[in-house]
């Protein structure tokens, strides 16, 4: 009778599998997806031996991304039958991966190098530990993941992937993937669009303004309820959503954890907690202040950007053009940040901002391999703040930007 299930089991198993990979099975099978700018970097990597994760917010594109990879290991002429796809959002190939040796049996014999791509991988029970084992195996097997949130993929992979994997994070769309996915559009509109309704790419699809709105709920409804309430179990979600509101309020101004948590009327530790969910869950992101021990720098407190104006945006319930807004400038200074992360794939640049006690600030300070830029945006005006004045008072070496809507649309 166990070996009657067993069977069963198996074959159900087969069954979800090559549903996941319709690619065996068609000859010219159609993926019909849009390149995202961070391909060539991914398709680069799949020539070195690291596993490669793919991490981001839900509804960005990574489940694209793994279907592009198989797109071009197609074209290039890999095997199909040296290409394996698990989606483990369906809860029964996990038992699939419950045993090693049973997973190297179903990936065949063939000594030909395969390619498994995991799809959420942070279901598995202990995905770092699983990886591992099988990249120490030494086989020629190519092992590329992703995971919605930072959070439990790092908590599930721990130190196991130290030295084993690289991570790369898949953001929103960039300005440019932008136009190339609602093309044709002029820059002007489009700038427009992610300004007010942000860059997922569901989003960017949907022609009708409602339809984008909707789009968005949904995205937030969900995050709630799948990366809140079931995986990190956060206790008061009403103030959560709260706290959410305050920080769409404050974006890209100074972020004060004692005045937060009197308005929530949560301890500190709550709502330090809190924040710490909101930025790996790919939501917030805190930017930290350039110092280098001068008497007179803001040492210590970050300011607050959202990942994704509309979602910052739904949470006030404002998505009025831009005409009939007062936050332009605002809007316009986070959308920069959101470029100049987007445009860093591999993560190496540091970014900071500069503020002084007497409130001279800038932007942005951009710290490369080679030099140090600082960037001031602007909404309008063009002319040169006289905070890059002081600023070179201090560090001569840096060289100075500033950025306007108009130079950006040019």
């Amino acid at each position: 009778m166990l070996n009657i299930k067993n069977k069963l089991g198996n074959i159900m198993i087969q069954e979800i599998f090559n549903l996941q990979n319709p690619w065996r099975t068609g000859m010219d099978y159609s993926f019909d997806l849009m390149d995202r700018e961070i391909l060539d970097i991914i398709f680069h990597n799949l020539e070195n031996k690291k596993i490669l994760g793919l991490i981001g917010s839900r509804q960005v594109g990574k489940s694209s991304i793994v279907y592009l990879i198989v797109q071009h290991l197609i074209k290039n002429r890999i095997d199909k039958s040296n290409i394996f796809y698990f989606n483990l959002d369906d809860l029964k190939l996990h038992e699939l991966f419950a045993n090693i040796p049973d997973f190297i049996h179903f990936l065949g014999k063939k000594n030909e190098k395969k390619y498994v791509l995991i799809d959420e991988v942070q279901r598995l029970e202990n995905p770092g530990l699983f990886l591992k084992e099988i990249y120490d195996l030494n086989l020629n097997i190519k092992i590329i993941y992703s995971g919605s949130s930072q959070l439990e993929v790092k908590s599930k992979l721990k130190e196991h992937l130290v030295g084993r994997a690289r991570q790369f994070e898949i953001h929103r769309l960039a300005f440019k993937e932008y136009l190339h996915f609602t093309h044709p559009i002029t820059r002007k509109q489009a700038l427009e669009d992610m300004l007010v309704y942000g860059s997922y790419p569901a989003v960017a699809m949907e022609t009708n303004k409602t339809e984008k709105k909707l789009s968005i709920k949904d995205i937030y409804q969900s995050y709630v309820e799948r990366d809140l309430v079931d995986f990190l179990r956060v206790d008061n979600v009403n103030a959560f959503n709260n706290l959410i509101i305050l920080l769409a309020n404050q974006m890209g101004n100074l972020l004060s954890i004692d005045s937060l948590s009197k308005s929530l009327r949560l301890s500190r530790n709550h709502t330090e907690k809190y924040i710490n969910i909101l930025e790996n869950t790919f939501i917030i992101k805190r930017i930290y202040p350039f110092h280098r021990n001068y008497k007179k720098e803001i040492t210590k407190t970050p300011k607050i950007y959202f990942m994704d104006l509309g979602l910052r945006n739904f949470v006030l319930n404002n998505f009025n053009p831009l005409a009939q807004r007062n936050d332009q400038g605002n809007l316009f200074e986070n959308f920069y940040l959101l470029e100049l992360l987007k445009d860093d794939h591999y993560s190496l640049n540091k970014i900071n901002f500069w503020r002084t006690t007497n409130q001279t600030e800038i932007d942005f300070i951009v710290s490369g391999e080679d030099q140090t830029k600082a960037v001031e945006v602007k909404w309008d005006k063009e002319s040169i703040p006289k905070s890059f004045e002081t600023l070179k008072k201090y560090y001569p070496e840096i060289q100075t930007r500033v950025v306007t809507k108009n130079q950006f649309l040019t």
